[in-house]
């Protein structure tokens, strides 16, 4: 029985397989980017619906709470006093609010770090440092 000797892929087949491989990787890198940039945006929107809450609730509390807790501190310190003091309280809510809103827009980054740093490894792999 004769036995035939592995043979060496071809140049051909070679390149094919390296360009297989290469599709394969910035298929790969283009998932990651996706799911990134997709979980960046959702950081965001809760950042953003913070900020709709804080203006709603400034907005809402301009509306019926004034009307209401001035009429009801009016006797006790006048009217006056009343319209500033529901005014500051309420200011100050909203601002809290906003701040934590705010907050969470600026930890939040849309830019797909772990894409980058990967994609840099990729290159850096098939330039053979």
């Amino acid at each position: 029985m004769a036995t035939q000797p592995e043979r060496d892929p071809s140049i051909g087949t070679l390149l094919r397989q390296l360009i297989d491989d290469v599709q394969h990787l910035f298929a790969t890198e283009l998932r990651l980017f996706k799911s990134e940039i997709a979980s960046n945006i959702a950081g965001l929107k809760g950042g953003a619906i913070l900020i709709g809450v804080g203006v709603t609730l400034m907005l809402g509390s301009t509306v019926t709470l004034f009307a209401a807790f001035i009429g009801w501190l009016t006797p006790v310190v006048g009217p006056g006093w009343a319209a500033l003091i529901v005014s500051l309280a309420s200011a100050v809510l909203g601002i809290a609010a906003l701040g934590l809103g705010a907050k969470r827009l600026s930890a939040v980054s849309l830019s797909p770090d772990k894409t980058i740093a990967s994609v840099r490894r990729d290159a850096q792999t098939l330039k053979g440092s």
